[in-house]
């Protein structure tokens, strides 16, 4: 899948993640994985609260692994796709939970990571040098950079040094 976000220009790497799918082969099968936006993340968790409402479990230290479970497999839901047309492949979570194993699953989580840390600047793949550059990137053009990145920590450590520029 390729070595994470580091270098080259990186508002055209972060563009790019917008359309990116990432070919995954699970068995005999081929499928895609695109970038999730925050508000797929917001849609699956709210989703993932429904779901636990409606089956009468109020999220607890009981019932914190099926609630990570049934958001695993809401995110999943909106990330897997046709490799070749970009369509869902799944119409529902309650479907994809019954078409995966565990370890089908965790694979498939590990494979979006990946994939996402190529495109979206996150914590764990940005070096100091590499966030100055996004900064810059941010004050040319703020509106496209902002919304192609997709890590809540690195959107407010953005938004903490716009709004907090070092005194030279």
């Amino acid at each position: 899948m390729g070595a994470p976000l580091a270098g080259g220009n990186l508002l055209a790497r972060l563009k790019a993640g917008r359309e990116a799918i990432a070919r995954v082969r699970l068995g005999e099968v081929d499928l895609g994985l695109r970038i999730l936006t925050e508000q797929d993340y917001l849609e699956a968790q709210i989703a993932t609260l429904q779901t636990m409402q409606a089956i009468g479990l109020d999220l607890s230290v009981g019932s914190s692994e099926a609630y990570e479970a049934e958001k695993a497999s809401q995110l999943l839901t909106r990330a897997l796709v046709d490799p070749d047309t970009g369509n869902p492949v799944a119409t529902s979570a309650a479907k994809l939970r019954a078409a995966l194993t565990r370890a089908e699953q965790t694979f498939l989580i590990e494979a979006y990571v990946e994939h996402e840390q190529q495109y979206s600047p996150s914590p764990r793949t940005l070096d100091e040098a590499a966030f100055l550059a996004l900064l810059e990137e941010v004050k040319k053009s703020p509106g496209t950079t902002l919304s192609s990145v997709s890590s809540t920590d690195t959107l407010k450590r953005l938004i903490t040094a716009l709004a907090s520029p070092p005194a030279s």
